[in-house]
C-alpha cells in the first residue's frame, strides 16, 4: 500500500528495505570500474560543458575568480589569489607614520575628590573601628553613608554625550 505523499509510490515496508540494504552495504568496498550509483544518476558526457564558462565572473580583473580550473587545473589556487590581493593598487613610497597621540585628559577637582570620598568610606567600611567613640554599627553607618556620598559626586559629574556624538534632533516625546 503506497504512503500518502511517496513521489515514488512506495510503501513504508520498500523504503525501510531499501534503507536497510543500504545501510548493510556501507563497509563493502567499492570497485573501481564499477559505478557506485545507480545508473539514473548517470549523466552524459555531452551534457557536462567542456567549453570554459562565457564572460567575466565577478571581479572583472581578478586572477582567480576568472580562472576557469577545468582548464588548468594546476592554475594558482585561492590562497594564491589572496597573496597577490592588492598587488597592482599603486605604492606611494612613503613609510606609515604615526599620528601623534592625543594628551590625555585633565582630571577634574572634584572627581579626585569623589574618588578619595569613596575610597575613605570603603576604608572605613573594611576597618571597622575608625571612630572609636561610637560604636560598631554607627561606623559601619558612617563608611557607607561616606561611600555612598563619593559615588553619587562621582556620577552628578558625568557628562551625556560627548564631543565626538552628534545632537540628538530632540528629546523625546514631550506631552
Amino acid at each position: 500500500m503506497p504512503t500518502v505523499g511517496d513521489p515514488d509510490g512506495r510503501s513504508s515496508e520498500q523504503v525501510d528495505a531499501a534503507f536497510a540494504e543500504i545501510v548493510a552495504g556501507f563497509d563493502t568496498p567499492i570497485e573501481p570500474d564499477k559505478a557506485s550509483w545507480h545508473a539514473s544518476e548517470d549523466v552524459p558526457v555531452e551534457s557536462v560543458g567542456t567549453t570554459p564558462a562565457t564572460g567575466p565572473i565577478w571581479p572583472a580583473g581578478g586572477p582567480i575568480l576568472n580562472h576557469d580550473p577545468r582548464a588548468d587545473p594546476h592554475g594558482p589556487s585561492l590562497l594564491e589569489g589572496l597573496d597577490t590581493f592588492g598587488a597592482d593598487l599603486p605604492d606611494d613610497g612613503q613609510p606609515f607614520v604615526r599620528p601623534e597621540p592625543q594628551p590625555l585628559p585633565r582630571i577634574s577637582a572634584p572627581a579626585v575628590f569623589g574618588a578619595l570620598i569613596t575610597v575613605f568610606g570603603v576604608f572605613m567600611i573594611i576597618k571597622g573601628n575608625l571612630l572609636p567613640s561610637v560604636g560598631s554599627s554607627a561606623n559601619l553607618l558612617a563608611g557607607v553613608t561616606v561611600t555612598v556620598a563619593g559615588v553619587a559626586l562621582l556620577i552628578s559629574r558625568l557628562r551625556p554625550g560627548g564631543d565626538d556624538e552628534p545632537e540628538l534632533p530632540d528629546d523625546g516625546a514631550v506631552v
